[in-house]
C-alpha cells in the first residue's frame, strides 16, 4: 500500500501548494532559467486541485460503516427466524430427538457472516422433508422461503460490505499516490527556491523554508511574525 511520504495531514500539503503557487508565480522567471517552463504553475495549481477534490478517508469510511450497519441488520433478521424455526422445531421434534439434531442448532452462535449464509440453506433443506411434522407449531413453507430470502439479503450485504472495505482501500492508495506527487514538487521547488534567495532576499528566501516542516504552516508563519517583532 503506498504511503504518504511526509508527516502532515493533506489537507495542509494543499495549504503549502497554494503558498508555493503564489511565490513561484512571482518568481516564476528566476525557476525558468533552471530549466523549468510555463507549464510548472499549472502542474502546481492541477494537482493541488485534485487533491482537494479527492473525497476523504473519512468519506470513504462513513460508506464502509453504512454497507457495514446493513448488513449487521440483514444478519440480525435471519438469525431472528432461525431462531424461531429453532424454537418450533424443538416443540415439534424434541430436543433429544435425532431429527432435531440434524439440524445443528448448537452452531448458530459461533458462525462467521459466510458460514451463517451456508447454515441458513442447511436448515431449509433439512427442515423441508420434515414439514408435515413441523406443522403442528405452523412450521410452513413460506417460513423457510423468508429464511431463505434473508439468506439472499445477507449475502448480498456482504458483497456489498467487501466492495466497500476494497473502494477504501483503493481510494486511500490513490489519495497518497496523488499526495506524494504533489509533496515532491513542492519539495523540488522549495529546495530550489531557498538556492536562488540564499544570501540575496531574506524575505523571499523564508517563503519556501515551510515546506519541509513537520510543524503546520500557520504555526511557522506564526513564528516567524514573532521573530520579526523581536527584532
Amino acid at each position: 500500500m503506498s504511503k504518504q511520504i511526509f508527516n502532515f495531514p493533506i489537507p495542509e500539503l494543499c495549504q503549502r501548494a497554494d503558498k508555493l503557487a503564489i511565490s513561484y508565480k512571482r518568481d516564476e522567471n528566476e525557476f525558468i532559467s533552471y530549466g523549468y517552463n510555463g507549464t510548472t504553475l499549472i502542474t502546481i495549481e492541477t494537482k493541488t486541485e485534485e487533491l482537494k477534490q479527492f473525497p476523504s478517508d473519512d468519506y470513504y469510511g462513513g460508506l464502509q460503516k453504512l454497507t457495514t450497519d446493513q448488513k449487521n441488520e440483514s444478519r440480525s433478521h435471519l438469525e431472528t427466524n432461525i431462531v424461531d424455526l429453532k424454537t418450533r422445531v424443538k416443540l415439534a421434534l424434541g430436543s433429544k430427538s435425532v431429527d432435531y439434531s440434524l439440524f445443528r442448532f448448537n452452531k448458530l452462535g459461533s458462525l462467521n457472516d459466510n458460514e451463517l449464509v451456508q447454515y441458513a440453506l442447511h436448515v431449509v433443506n433439512t427442515a423441508q422433508p420434515m414439514l408435515e411434522k413441523l406443522a403442528e407449531r405452523l412450521v410452513t413453507q413460506e417460513m423457510l422461503d423468508a429464511i431463505l430470502a434473508d439468506r439472499k439479503k445477507l449475502d448480498d450485504a456482504i458483497d456489498k460490505q467487501s466492495t466497500a472495505i476494497s473502494e477504501r482501500r483503493e481510494k486511500k492508495v490513490k489519495r497518497n499516490e496523488l499526495a506524494n506527487e504533489l509533496y515532491t514538487l513542492l519539495s523540488e521547488l522549495s529546495e530550489l527556491g531557498k538556492t536562488i534567495w540564499k544570501n540575496k532576499n531574506q524575505a523571499f528566501y523564508t517563503d519556501y523554508v515551510i515546506y519541509g516542516s513537520s510543524k503546520s504552516m500557520e504555526d511557522q508563519l506564526d513564528e516567524q511574525d514573532e521573530t520579526s517583532e523581536a527584532e
